[in-house]
């Protein structure tokens, strides 16, 4: 996508507009250009010298934004929510100003769906949500169910600058994968299993307040569909991978984003059921620790 980008812009306009805006605390893979693009230092700085003319803008700050985005900028990438960087949803006015700043500086604004892509938030795609069409979204990780998949969506406009040549990869195109994600595009685009998802998020966050009254431990509940995020409060700070540990000795497997937002992804067809089955055994993980003589915390 970024390839993509600058060549379109060098093509079209001039090899002067080649800067990329992305945002802090964000997450865009592990090769060179995307640890460079991402906002977090723990993954780029052991590969010094990174590309050039990266600049990373506030999250959810337009003004920041706007402050590095010119004529010289070829390319604004985001994520519709940041998913490492603490499952933070971006507003819908930060969204549009960014599209309006693409379209008044001819830059390409790319949504990196690859965590909220394929039905994760309740829409078969996040920008969905927002009504805010980006010009290149990525997409990978439950695109092919399980069976390793990527891709780059465009327009046809786009896409016609990358000749054959400019970009390929070994596996690239593996028709065995893109037939795997033909079938879960079917399975996934469906009202029933949007409707589902959209319906298992409140079943979710009404099961979260239930046990946050129970033990204090979240400041914050957020997220989209079935990508949530509990911000611990200032007393567990830096405690996220501790009950997450805790929470596998009890047979339930949570994530983190940082040492301070406890996550969860569960499946998109999870039943009422287990998220109650789930939830329950991540209280008795605090409670263990309460019990053992410390907190959650």
């Amino acid at each position: 996508a970024l390839k993509l980008a600058r060549k379109y812009a060098h093509d079209r306009v001039g090899t002067h507009k080649s800067g990329i805006v992305a945002f802090k605390n964000a997450f865009h893979g592990r090769t060179l250009f995307t640890v460079s693009a991402g906002g977090q230092p723990t993954y780029s700085q052991d590969f010094a010298p990174l590309p050039p003319d990266i600049r990373h803008a506030a999250y959810n700050d337009l003004n920041s934004a706007s402050a590095l985005i010119d004529d010289n900028t070829c390319a604004v990438i985001v994520e519709p929510v940041q998913g490492e960087g603490g499952v933070i949803p971006a507003t819908k006015a930060f969204l549009q100003g960014l599209r309006e700043l693409c379209d008044r500086h001819q830059a390409l604004l790319i949504f990196d769906e690859v965590q909220t892509g394929v039905g994760r938030t309740g829409e078969l795609y996040a920008y969905m949500h927002y009504g805010v069409t980006p010009d290149i979204l990525t997409t990978a990780k439950a695109l092919g169910g399980g069976f390793p998949i990527g891709a780059m969506l465009t327009t046809q406009d786009y896409a016609s600058v990358m000749t054959p040549g400019t970009h390929g990869t070994t596996y690239g195109g593996n028709p065995l994968a893109t037939a795997v994600a033909g079938k879960v595009l079917d399975i996934i685009n469906t009202p029933e299993m949007q409707n589902g998802v959209r319906q298992r998020h409140d079943a979710f966050i009404e099961r979260l307040n239930t046990l946050n009254v129970r033990f204090g431990m979240f400041s914050e509940i957020r997220g989209l569909g079935l990508l949530l995020g509990c911000v611990l409060q200032t007393e567990f700070a830096g405690k996220a991978k501790l009950i997450a540990q805790e929470a596998a000795k009890a047979g339930v497997m949570v994530l983190i984003a940082g040492g301070d937002v406890v996550r969860f992804a569960p499946a998109l067809n999870v039943s009422d059921e287990e998220i109650a089955t789930g939830l329950d055994r991540v209280a008795m993980a605090c409670e263990r620790r309460q019990t053992g003589g410390a907190s959650c915390g």
